[in-house]
């Protein structure tokens, strides 16, 4: 599975690294490491069950070390899982390191003529996309009555068919991104994105994945600040730098 490929990656990069702050918002989920480098992931706030039993370890997860939160990325308990991305990303989040920015849309280089598939609504892209190609599918678990939105039960019958796919990456955090990508083996290019996306290369060139679109932090405390008082994605834009690495 991937995420056991992430989780050892990982592992074999966090070193003697420490949780030095963490912080559950309702939008995102923030981990900080003891280096100041931080990892994002999507907080699932309408899957985490009663409010009683949502973490055990909570009041005690500052001053673990990374490798013991890491793996929680396996976690059914959907808090527990992105805290455990969110110290993944943390691990591949390197301000030092050269990555590409520019447009998604044109960095997937859709064409009139190629099927467009999207697991997760991402509105801005699709308004894009929309001027670009003529079929579109677009996935979601919950789809309103009288929406263009396709459900995720379709996807085994209409993602072949999608010649570029672009897939939320917090199908990482609900543990359906092998799944999915299962039905990307005809797509000329795949995107994972969103901030959730682990900025690891090594690991999604084995499947099919020719594009990751994520973020880097690069102001820890003003993200930590964000992601506490229920910031979305757009609130922690002065925070983050968005990515592109090609794979």
């Amino acid at each position: 599975m991937i995420i056991d490929e992430l989780i050892e990656h990982a592992l074999s990069r966090v070193a003697q690294r420490k949780v030095k702050d963490i912080r559950a918002g309702l939008g995102y989920t923030c981990v900080m490491l003891d280096d100041a480098s931080c990892g994002l992931a999507y907080t699932f706030r309408n899957e985490l069950g009663e409010c009683c039993g949502i973490l055990d370890d909570a009041g005690s997860i500052i001053g673990k070390d990374g490798a013991e939160i890491i793996p929680w990325a396996k976690s059914e308990n959907r808090l527990e899982a992105a805290i455990g991305l969110a110290a993944i990303n943390a691990v591949f989040n390197d301000l030092k390191a050269v990555w590409a920015t520019g447009n998604v849309t044109s960095a997937m280089d859709v064409g009139p003529n190629d099927t467009f598939g999207m697991v997760g609504e991402f509105r801005p892209i699709l308004s894009e996309i929309k001027d670009k190609v003529n079929n579109i599918y677009v996935f979601e678990q919950d789809v309103p009555e009288d929406s263009k939105l396709f459900s995720s039960d379709t996807i085994p019958l209409h993602l072949p068919k999608c010649d570029v796919v672009v897939i939320t990456a917090t199908t990482i955090i609900n543990h359906t991104i092998d799944e999915v990508l299962s039905h990307c083996g005809s797509a000329r290019k795949v995107c994972l994105i969103g901030p959730s996306t682990p900025l690891c290369p090594q690991v999604f060139g084995k499947h099919n994945v020719t594009l990751l679109a994520g973020s880097v932090v690069k102001a820890p405390e003003l993200i930590l600040q964000i992601v506490s008082q229920g910031g979305g994605t757009m609130s922690m834009k002065p925070a983050i730098k968005q990515v592109l690495v090609r794979v």
